[in-house]
């Protein structure tokens, strides 16, 4: 008598690809190489294409001569470690489930941490915006003039 086996694929091959793909790989967010402002008008002001958004974006994150520090990125990291930890944990989970590849999930991580950065763009009011540039913004509201920074803000996964 001969015995036939079968070898029954249920997706480990796969899982184990993802998780071996996730060394390496991870998800850059903030503010994209590349990324400059394109000219616009309001009220009687205009500002002028070619800004470089990252280097408006680290200017307003650091302060500058002119520019108090109102970090954004940083803080938005910082006060939501648990939150992040969870969802990572609970993307890896679901690799490790067969339910979401690592591209999908590291993703998922970028929108999240999209979302918490451009939050935290709007909650900002301190340092509040000196008296001249609320004259000239017609706005108190710090780190939002033209609207093209909060905007901007993109994730990019990179794979190994």
């Amino acid at each position: 008598m001969r015995a036939v086996v079968k070898d029954k694929d249920l997706g480990f091959d796969e899982i184990q690809r993802q998780i071996a793909l996730l060394d390496g790989s991870y998800v850059k967010v903030g503010f994209q190489e590349g990324t400059a402002t394109k000219t616009q008008v309001k009220g009687q002001r205009k500002q002028t294409a070619g800004l470089s958004i990252p280097q408006i974006a680290a200017g307003n994150e650091f302060g500058t001569n002119t520019i108090p520090a109102r970090p954004f990125m940083s803080t938005s990291f910082d006060e939501n470690k648990a939150l992040i930890n969870k969802a990572i944990q609970g993307e890896y989970t679901k690799i490790l489930d067969g339910k979401r590849t690592a591209e999908k999930s590291l993703g998922l991580i970028g929108q999240l941490m999209t979302k918490l950065i451009v939050q935290k763009i709007r909650a900002i009011v301190s340092p509040p915006n000196s008296p001249k540039t609320i004259a000239i913004k017609k706005s108190s509201k710090p780190l939002i003039d033209f609207g093209q920074m909060v905007q901007s803000v993109r994730y990019k996964v990179v794979l190994k």
